[in-house]
């Protein structure tokens, strides 16, 4: 019998990446395209929805090119996808404007006054929070970036585009549609809309809520499993794809219920983390919780109805490297020369961290470089090197930077576990998991073992790819998706470190305390921080 196939995209916030993998998770051949951001004023960030789209068609094309593979042995595509994207769309599925994605903060002022309106319990209006509570489960934060905040920012400052709506999609389903016509959301996603009733599984957009944001429910996309099938490839999207038309499309989930599939940690209170561009601590629980001061508790699983997904979201990880690769080491190529060894970049920096002691002399980073949700939901928080001196080098602060993002990972690791029940290992992936430096510093910090995915940052693609196999029934039963994800190597806490790390967590999370107002106050509107 001839091997079946499925292509699972990862749709990032950066780039799409096609994974080519067997219906059991062995990837075959990837293939990648990137996009921009655009940050055309303090607060805003956008993406063009039909460079996602051409990203896809351009992806699925090379992934079969290069694979060689039989486009009738493909039985499926699906997505895991970056969330809280909004492109609002008219009768045809055009874009009426560039995607509002979800490091877009535009709506913070407008959702504070409109939404959280006086009488106010720390920050929010009680009884828009009871309401939220009672039906979601959780709540939009005060930064803007939830869908519902979106779309009272475009009825306020662009009126016409309002009007103009047909549906509003998120980025996947926007994707979904070109390859289907069909206007569908997966679960996951609309969880994180605040507009849908999640009460007992209950997944149906709210009329009340949608009224808070202006809209009716019929202008919202239809609500799936992520594991349904949504449609099949039309005759158009075939010619641009190298798919066969009539191939099944699976609904799919966003990036961070995908992860947690593809983690392999999905009984019931295990948890895992996740180390890419942002990072999370997230598990699947039957009973849903919140923590509206640290902004963690439950969104929507990639299981279909039986699991919630705790989270803590955190902004900004992995980018941070990105940023200090760009922005300092490759303007002083003389100290690294990426070239003289084979070593790229992230590996070097692993070099010099690995030079430094624990701790890195009390030089303290916070990765806060675009303000932070869980545990803190402050946009206007922001990163830094604290206690730096002259006995510091480049590998002091090369591993301060693992640890101060370890530190924050921590710290979101205690928020989940207040919600639910202390772990005793938790599973890791993403691009960063790829570093045993990395991954035993995450160890030390959390006084965790530590268990490293085999192929850690392909988890997203890889979970929902196993998603669309339980659909497909390739795979008979949900718990044996484990079966297919590998641990490639464990990490347990050096307990010689043990007191270093404990005072420095310490220290860490009074730097927030002590500079909250400051960072309010010198992050203000009106101040031209992230722009293009």
């Amino acid at each position: 019998m001839e091997q079946r196939y499925i292509i699972s995209h990862d749709l990032g916030t950066s780039a799409d990446k096609a994974i080519l993998m067997t219906v059991y998770g062995q990837i075959i051949d990837t293939a990648k395209k990137t996009y921009a951001i655009h940050h055309p004023h303090p607060g805003f960030a956008e993406q063009n929805a039909n460079e996602w789209w051409d990203a896809v068609c351009e992806t699925t094309q090379q992934v079969i090119k290069k694979s060689k593979v039989d486009p009738r042995n493909i039985v499926g595509i699906t997505f895991a996808a970056q969330m809280q994207g909004m492109v609002p769309v008219d009768k045809n599925g055009t874009p009426l404007m560039r995607a509002m994605i979800w490091l877009d903060s535009r709506a913070a002022d407008i959702i504070n006054s409109r939404l959280w309106r006086p009488p106010r319990v720390a920050g929010y209006n009680i009884f828009n929070l009871l309401r939220f509570l009672r039906i979601t489960g959780g709540c939009p934060g005060h930064h803007g970036k939830d869908q519902i905040g979106k779309i009272l920012w475009l009825k306020e400052y662009e009126p016409e585009i309002f009007q103009n709506t047909y549906k509003f999609l998120d980025v996947k389903d926007y994707v979904v549609y070109k390859l289907t016509d069909h206007m569908v959301t997966s679960i996951d996603l609309a969880y994180v809309w605040w507009l849908m009733d999640t009460r007992k599984y209950n997944y149906e957009w709210n009329e009340s809520l949608c009224r808070l944001a202006g809209i009716t429910p019929e202008q919202l996309p239809e609500l799936r499993s992520s594991a349904e099938i949504v449609g099949q490839i039309t005759a158009e999207a075939a010619r641009k794809t190298g798919l066969k038309e009539g191939t099944p499309v699976i609904n799919g989930a966003g990036d961070m219920s995908a992860a947690a599939i593809g983690s392999g940690a999905i009984e019931e209170g295990e948890l895992h983390i996740n180390l890419g561009t942002s990072n999370w601590v997230a598990g699947h629980f039957r009973k849903r919780k919140i923590d509206i001061l640290h902004y963690a508790g439950c969104a929507g699983s990639a299981y279909p109805r039986e699991y919630y997904m705790a989270i803590a979201h955190q902004e900004t990880a992995g980018v941070c490297l990105e940023w200090l690769k760009n922005n300092v080491f490759l303007k002083i190529d003389d100290r690294i020369n990426l070239k003289r060894d084979g070593l790229d970049f992230y590996q070097r920096l692993d070099k010099f961290a690995e030079q430094a002691e624990p701790g890195s002399r009390n030089l303290l980073f916070t990765p806060w470089m675009f303000g932070e949700r869980a545990p803190l939901d402050d946009d206007f928080v922001r990163a830094g090197f604290y206690n730096l001196g002259l006995k510091h080098d480049v590998t002091h602060v090369a591993r301060a930077i693992l640890e101060g993002i370890a530190f924050n990972t921590r710290w979101a690791m205690d928020t989940i576990e207040n919600l639910y029940q202390k772990v005793e290992h938790l599973n890791i992936i993403g691009g960063g998991a790829r570093s045993r430096l990395w991954c035993q510093i995450m160890a030390d910090v959390c006084n965790r073992t530590i268990h490293q995915v085999n192929d850690p940052q392909q988890a997203g693609a890889r979970g929902i790819a196993l998603i669309a196999s339980l659909t497909l029934g390739y795979i008979d039963d949900y718990n044996k998706i484990k079966d297919y994800i590998q641990i490639q190597n464990s990490f347990y806490p050096n307990h010689k470190n043990r007191k270093v790390y404990d005072d420095l967590f310490s220290y860490y999370k009074q730097i927030y305390k002590n500079n909250k107002k400051w960072f309010s106050k010198i992050n203000s509107w009106g101040t031209p921080i992230e722009t293009d």
